[in-house]
């Protein structure tokens, strides 16, 4: 489940955002520093996160820094004062969804909160796709990988038997395998998955 978090070190600005997101129906957790934050969540966690640019401790680009590293699929929200702008704007080249500078406005934030959530989805959607495929392909043995990557080049059993020097029952039992773990049914899906991701 999405969530929204509010992590700044000023419990006022904190309380303001909570009761301003309370009145049109949005719940909100509010934390006081980075590292509170960061013990509170789970890597698979997704929702807003809204940080202050400046805090105590590990700062707000520092927060987003380390989120980045943990590959967390929150999108980032940065609170700024006006003479943080350009601090503010190099949030936004490391892949923060906007900055807001306080007071913070609630027809801006509304709809950047809705459009962040959305996108923390997408992030979570792509990361277990990409778990699911790691998973296939830890699956395979070293002989089915081999063999994988020369059905997707095209090769026929008989040019695979060749190769490999094994014998074409080996050869149809490998590719039964290969198929039956990656979740395919034929060398076109197999290299279609395969097109679509790393490898």
């Amino acid at each position: 489940m999405s969530s929204i978090f509010l992590v700044d070190d000023d419990h006022d600005v904190r309380e303001a955002l909570q009761w301003m997101l309370d009145a049109k129906g949005i719940t909100s957790q509010g934390f006081s520093s980075a590292r509170e934050f960061l013990d509170s969540i789970a890597p698979e966690t997704t929702g807003v996160a809204i940080l202050d640019i400046e805090m105590p401790g590990m700062d707000g680009l520092a927060l987003q820094q380390e989120l980045s590293r943990r590959h967390s699929r929150l999108s980032v929200l940065i609170l700024t004062g006006h003479a943080n702008v350009p601090r503010a704007v190099s949030a936004l080249k490391a892949g923060a969804l906007d900055f807001l500078e306080k007071p913070v406005n609630p027809d801006r934030l509304l709809p950047l909160i809705e459009k962040g959530l959305s996108l923390s989805e997408e992030k979570s959607h792509d990361g277990l796709k990409a778990a699911q495929w790691q998973q296939r392909i830890d699956a395979l043995t070293e002989r089915e990988t081999q063999l994988m990557l020369l059905v997707i080049e095209g090769k026929t059993n008989k040019e695979i038997c060749d190769k490999l020097f094994i014998a074409q029952r080996t050869v149809e039992i490998h590719r039964h395998n290969l198929l039956k773990k990656m979740g395919v049914k034929n060398a076109a899906e197999l290299a279609f998955l395969v097109g679509k991701n790393q490898f």
